[in-house]
This record gives structure tokens, sequence and C-alpha cells, in this order.
């Protein structure tokens, strides 16, 4: 079992138990179409109205035996999809990018990319069918049926809804309307109501749309669907109710309801649902009359149904862990609920990409200042994520990383590519190494907000560090000196800079022009900060990744701001390239040989472009 587990079940297990009060909210049998119109007495076996319904805990029991057929479907690894057996193990990478969602139906699963496409994949073949092109449109959720599926988008501004036919391009529905909850089921595609003071839930055909039944309710209710259920549960009054998609009638479900209890499953009587700030969200298996508190990890713990599929869920159980010069990661403890036999079990789930170092043998990496954030990122990703271990990465500027690759102190670094004399040194050393091209940044300029100058020309910014400009008025900005600063001679900034800048070889001198001299990023970064008339250099992910202050300003050049976007298609004139070295001698499994390999491979184009970098190939 992984380390990761013994983490987080270190962690107090707070077993919440349910004290329940009376509940008076319980109601007759609804008749078709007019659910909720009047409420009496509790009928006997509601047992929801009374103050003795049993209590207790699920406790977390022994793993069933393994089975080779894939069950869960779940996104991990930058929201990879998988595929994992219900007892967890070694997972089916369905597909390789960024899946914004998905909806398992039977053995094949539906989902959207961060690219625009959408694709129906084969769980069991891995075949993967596409439904909709790159670039179509993006869905924040998708919901399968029979001829197609309907997809939701939804952001700060707007909420949209989509039809979408197999074969045919997505048609936004319902412009004139807005849907609290959206669910389908058997080919019907439910929406909950609640304008004009109105509660309804309405179900419309698919994919004709012609609208099937509507039920009104007199309290606001939540809807959910899953598996052959469509559910309504009241948050004030304390009830489930299971609604026919056919006509919308609506039959009340009797068993240990709360007030406030929000449904999160059902299969075949059993109710997995989730308590209010009360219980600090705790989750409770409900069958009948009993209701079980699940045995999970609760401290600074948060929880949330992953997958679920014929009466099993998977459920996340994540937690912010110290670590150290890194801040806090994320602990993450995979439980699974049979709700047919009330088990609950742990489950690892092993993914592709973080499995490379599962034996805790992660390369010694080292890199400029540039690509520290880039560094401690993907050490957090492949170490400190999984709970493996594996040593920090050293991060000692661009010329100490190409000598410790040549002293064979790192493994594997993240540079620009070497001087003459690095080149020198590794002959020196007798080391050959192999480089490669894994992602593009840009060289920035930077100043403070108040000098009053937004946009340069490269014939300005020479000018500029050539001493023949000297004051930002000259720049159409404050009448004030402009105070120059630059790097040492070794720092890959200062090199990428003169070698950008200054391609003719006639670097000026910076100490007889009078400019400031800072040995560190950081420094340089906070002097034009604290310097309304300041201006110097740094790597464009650097700033995005350690900074964040509207005092300091990135200067535009020629007219283009320093964004991926612009660095990809070559209109920022300063774009740069990160190459990625190890020893030409490296066993074929070493651990820098497999994270050399990995830079390439689609997840670390994903995890490029979450960083800020271009992702580039040779």
């Amino acid at each position: 079992m992984k380390r990761i587990t013994a983490l987080l079940l270190s962690f107090a297990l707070l077993l919440l138990l349910c004290a329940c009060g009376a509940n008076t909210a319980s109601g007759g049998n609804a008749s078709s179409g007019d659910a909720y119109a009047s409420w009496g007495d509790a009928s006997a076996g509601d047992a929801y109205a009374s103050s003795g319904n049993a209590t207790g805990v699920l406790s977390l029991s022994a793993t069933p035996a393994s089975s080779d057929e894939p069950f869960f479907c779940v996104t991990l690894e930058s929201s990879r999809l998988y595929a994992f057996p219900a007892s967890g193990g070694e997972g089916k990478l369905l597909v390789d990018k960024y899946a914004n969602c998905f909806d398992q139906d039977g053995d094949s699963v539906l989902a959207s990319f961060d690219d625009g496409s959408v694709a129906r994949v084969d769980i069991q073949t891995g075949e993967v069918e596409e439904i909709l092109p790159a670039g179509t449109q993006l869905f924040h959720r998708v919901h399968a049926y029979s001829g197609g599926f309907v997809g939701e988008y939804y952001s700060i501004r707007e909420s949209k809804l989509y039809l979408c036919e197999n074969g045919k391009e997505p048609v936004e529905i319902f412009t004139d309307r807005y849907f609290g909850d959206v669910r389908v089921i058997r080919d019907t595609l439910v929406g909950s109501d609640y304008s004009n003071g109105a509660n309804r839930i309405i179900g419309y055909a698919l994919p004709s749309l012609e609208q099937k039944w509507e039920t009104p309710l007199d309290a606001y209710c939540y809807l959910s669907a899953n598996d052959d259920d469509l559910l309504i549960s009241n948050s004030y009054d304390g009830f489930i109710s299971r609604v026919d998609p056919s006509d919308g009638s609506v039959a009340n479900v009797s068993g240990a309801v709360y007030a406030n209890d929000s449904v999160l499953y059902a299969y075949d009587g059993a109710y997995l649902v989730e308590g209010d700030y009360k219980t600090n969200f705790a989750l409770y298996y409900l069958r009948g009359d009993e209701r079980l508190t699940l045995d999970l990890p609760q401290a600074e713990t948060t929880r949330y149904v992953a997958s679920a599929r014929d009466g099993k869920v998977l459920i996340s159980c994540s937690a912010s862990v110290e670590a150290g010069d890194y801040g806090w990661t994320t602990a993450t403890t995979y439980i699974v609920l049979d709700m047919e036999s009330a088990k609950l079990y742990i489950v690892d789930l092993n993914g592709l990409y973080s499995e490379l170092f599962a034996d805790g043998d992660f390369p010694v990496m080292d890199s400029s200042t540039a690509r520290k954030p880039l560094v401690q990122n993907i050490y957090r990703f492949f170490c400190l994520d999984t709970g493996y271990g594996g040593a920090e990465p050293l991060c000692s500027t661009t010329h100490g990383a190409w000598l410790n690759i040549a002293d064979k102190k790192a493994d594997i670094a993240l540079l620009a590519a070497p001087t003459e004399e690095e080149e020198t040194y590794l002959k020196e050393q007798g080391v050959e190494v192999e480089m490669k091209l894994y992602g593009g940044d840009g060289l920035v300029f930077i100043g403070n907000s108040a000098c009053g100058v937004t946009d340069l020309t490269l014939d300005e910014v020479r000018a500029v560090f050539r001493g023949e400009i000297t004051n930002w008025s000259e720049l159409g900005g404050a009448d004030h000196a402009i105070h120059v600063l630059y790097r040492d001679d070794q720092s890959g900034s200062q090199r990428l800079f003169e070698k950008m800048l200054f391609k003719d070889g006639d670097v000026p001198d910076y100490e007889a022009l009078g400019f400031k001299r800072l040995d560190e990023m950081s420094t340089l970064v906070s002097a034009c900060l604290d310097d309304p008339y300041a201006i110097g250099y740094s790597i464009m992910t650097y700033l995005n990744d350690v900074y964040s202050n509207e005092a300091l300003l990135a200067f535009s050049l020629n007219g283009y701001s320093a964004t991926p976007e612009n660095v990809r298609t070559g209109d920022y004139p300063l774009g740069t390239k990160g190459y990625v070295v190890i020893r030409s001698d490296e066993p074929e499994d070493s651990p820098a040989r497999r994270l050399y390999n990995w830079f390439g491979s689609p997840l670390s184009d994903t995890f490029l472009s979450s960083c800020g970098i271009t992702p580039l190939s040779e």
C-alpha cells in the first residue's frame, strides 16, 4: 500500500456520530404531477420523522480480492482519464490529455477535453471514437444518452446548455431560461426551474426536446441522478424522493434522512448522503432506518465522490500536508464504498506517470534560477504528491548546474545552452551530454508601473542599456533618471540578455556606466518593486509563478506583451528556448533517463503549459 495511505491514516479519524433530533418535515404520498402540495403527519416507516433511528459507524475493512475488469473511470495526473479495477491497482490510461469532465455509461465513457474535443472510449478495448474534433466546444459537464449527449458550459458570467446529437455540431438550447440542475436519465433531460417564485422540475424527451411532464414543488430541492435513479432532496425539511423520468411522478423514500442531507449516490434502496457544516460535511450510509457514519479521514480533509458505478462508489479524501520549503502539498487516499454489502475499504490507484519513481529513486535535478519554479513543481508532482520521496532539486544557477552535470553532482538539469567555457569544462571532465528542447519562454524587461511607460522597442532597450537614453521622459514617461539594473555575468538571464540584445558582441561596460549589479534574480525583481524608476530583466515564467504585484511592470516589446501565446507564434521578439540535459552514459532505465524521456510526452506538455511555458519540440 502506498506511503500516502499511511500518511493520511496518521490523521486522527474523528468518528462523527450523528445526533438526530425529531424532524417533523414529513409528508403524505405525493400524487403524480403535484408533489408536496401538502404535508401531513409522518406515516409508519417514514423514519426520517422519528428520533429513534439506528446510528453507528461503518468501519474500514480489508480490501476484497482483486478484479481484472476495469470498473471506475477517474481523472488524476493533471486530469488524465483512467479506468481502474474495483479493488484499485494499476490503471488503464484511456486518453492521454486533459479531461474537463466525463460521463461513464456502462463499458464506455464519454469525455470532454480542454482542447474542445469530445470522445467516446471503450473501457475494455481502449478504442477511442472521436465525437467532436478539437476546437469545437469546451464543456464542464456532459450527460450521455443513447443518441448523443447534453453538454453544460458555465463561467462567472454565463451558463449554456448544448444538445449534441451523434454526427452533428453542438446546438445551444434553452437560451431563454436557466436550469439550476440538469440531469439526463433514460433519454430524458430533466431540469430544475426556480424562476418567478415557482419551484418545479421539467422533463424533456431527447433529442426532440418535447416537454414530457412538469412537476411543481413547494420547496427548493436538489436534483441528482445516478444509474437508474432520479432523486430530489429538500435541504430544509429533510426528505429524499424518487422521480419517475417517464412521467415525473414522485414517491417518498423512507429512511434515516435528516434535514440538510444531500444525496450523492443511490443504489437498490441504499443511499450515500452528505451532511451539512454542523457535521463538517461528513458522509453517511443510509439503508432503511440504519444511518452509519463513514469511517473516513476527517481532520482537514476534503471528501468528494470521484466516480461511481453498479453500486460501488469511489470516494476521494484529500488533505493538505506541510512540505517544508515547498509549503504544502496534497495527499489523497481513495476509499471504496460497496453500497450492496455495506463495506468500506481503501484502494491504491496507480497511474502511468506517477509510478515512474514509485521506488523513491527520483534523480537529482538541477536548474537555472529561472527554472526553479518549474523543477519544484516537477518534484512536487513526482515525489511530494505521491508520497514516494526523492532528492530535492538543487537549483544552483545556470553555470552551477552545468558544472554539477559535469562533476556528476546532478543527474538531470533544465538549462539554457552551454557557453564555450562550460563546453570546455565538460570536455575536461570527459563528460558527453544529451540535450533536447522542451519548452519556450521569454526574456522580459521589467520596471515599476510608476515610470509612465508600458511599451518599448528593442532599439530603445539597447539605448537604455548603452547609456544613450537616461531619462524616462525620453521614452514618454516621467521626468526622472532611469535606474538600470543588471545581473552577474554567470547568471543565465544575464547571458541570455547579452546574447539576444547585443548579437554583435558590443556589450556595454555596465559598471563604467554606473549601473547597479544584483546577484540574485529575486533581489532584482524586488528592486523594481521598490524603485519607481528602475529597469531590469527576468524570465517570463519565473515572474508569473513567483510574483503577483500590480506595481511590477513587464514592458511589452514592439507592441507585443510577453505571453506564452506570443512566444509560440514568434510575435514576442525575445522568445527563448529551454533544454533538458543528461549525461550520455545514463542507462536506459535509470531515473534520469526516465525523467528525460518524460519530457515530450503529452502529460509533460500539459504540465509545462500549466506552468506558463510553451511546449516545444526539436
